[in-house]
């Protein structure tokens, strides 16, 4: 039997928190002290660019869930881009110009400024640190990019699978993540075959976007409805965790079944999961994680020019905090307003609510 499509632009809040604490975990990732730390905590925080794989399944769950029945044509097609360039490109050039005084790269390499302010710095193969040109964390904005160009031609096919296919789907691409080991890949990443690296990096990490769509239709057809209960979350998310502590080179292939398991369960939830992670101000920090994730690294720069001239336990201190706190106005401030903005001639009947 084919899924019948998801009520695109219902409210699926609890899965926007979800992004707040993948953006405190890949942040974690990046700028935690893990010296003289537990051992079981040091792995955990090691593990903290697995959230990058986390982004790109619920990027592929939120469009599906959003779109699956609003892209029958190119008009269709030409607000879903509209609507994701007034998403992620305001607060993209924002991270490249808060950064820009601070490195003289983009003027001394023009062509990889070209390439990043494109986005597709990260369309080369894996084994080039392009994708880390001016703003690391861009990267995954320039594989996000690709998945967008790819979201209206893979739709349409997958959403004529039954539910069965969607099923064994499903199962072969988590196979092809644990064999190929693709959540630890990034630019200079891990290989798990030479072959790879003749391989675009954003073809490599699409069964990741791939997935959620996958996970999206499978919601729609009502097939994750068993597993409403609050202790199918919990045990999603200790899945997820005990995962996440690991030191195998496996991890990544592992983490991404806790990953599906945390979103189909939250996302059917009807009980304290979601009440809890539908908190206003738990939302209001999931949708200002995007921000925080891009602005990560010209924020963390910046501390010590402003307050200390050189990064030590104030830095250290401030650090986090005030980042999130950057974020929100960010949010507020610029992205929302932006993309109003941007999504102004995009008539009402093509405006769905996402993430």
């Amino acid at each position: 039997m084919k899924p019948k499509p998801s009520s695109g632009g219902s409210n699926l809040a609890q899965l926007t928190s979800l992004r707040f604490f993948a953006a405190l975990y890949v942040l974690a990732y990046h700028s935690a002290n893990i010296d003289g730390a537990p051992h079981l905590v040091a792995s955990f925080v090691q593990n903290g660019y697995l959230g990058v794989s986390f982004f790109f399944l619920l990027s592929g769950f939120i469009l599906t869930h959003s779109y699956v029945d609003k892209m029958s044509d190119w008009d269709d097609v030409r607000r879903f881009a509209v609507a994701r360039f007034a998403r992620i490109y305001p607060a993209y050039v924002l991270a490249l110009v808060v950064a820009l005084p601070l490195s003289s790269l983009p003027l001394d390499y023009p062509l990889a400024s070209l390439a990043t302010l494109g986005l597709v710095q990260a369309w080369g193969a894996p084994t080039t640190m392009l994708g880390f040109f001016w703003n690391p964390p861009g990267w995954t904005l320039s594989i996000e990019f690709f998945f967008y160009l790819m979201f209206p031609l893979l739709l349409p096919v997958l959403s004529r699978l039954t539910t069965g296919a969607l099923w064994i789907s499903l199962v072969a691409l988590v196979l092809i993540f644990m064999v190929m080991c693709l959540p630890s890949l990034g630019p200079t990443g891990y290989l798990a075959f030479d072959w790879m690296k003749l391989v675009p990096l954003p073809l490599l990490r699409l069964p990741e976007f791939v997935t959620g769509i996958i996970c999206a239709l499978l919601f729609g057809a009502g097939a994750f409805n068993r597993f409403r209960s609050d202790l199918a979350a919990f045990v999603a998310m200790g899945f997820t965790v005990t995962t996440l502590v690991s030191t195998y080179t496996v991890t990544g292939g592992f983490a991404v079944i806790g990953f599906v398991a945390l979103i189909a369960t939250c996302a059917v939830n009807d009980g304290k999961t979601r009440r809890a992670l539908s908190y206003k101000p738990l939302v209001l920090l999931g949708n200002a994680s995007y921000a925080l994730y891009i602005l990560q690294i010209p924020v963390r720069k910046w501390i010590p020019v402003l307050f200390t001239g050189e990064w030590d336990w104030v830095g250290s201190l401030l650090y986090q905090p005030l980042l999130v706190i950057i974020s929100v106005v960010v949010f507020i401030l610029v992205e929302e307003p932006a993309r109003r903005l941007l999504r102004g001639s995009i008539p009402e009947r093509a405006s769905p609510s996402i993430a």
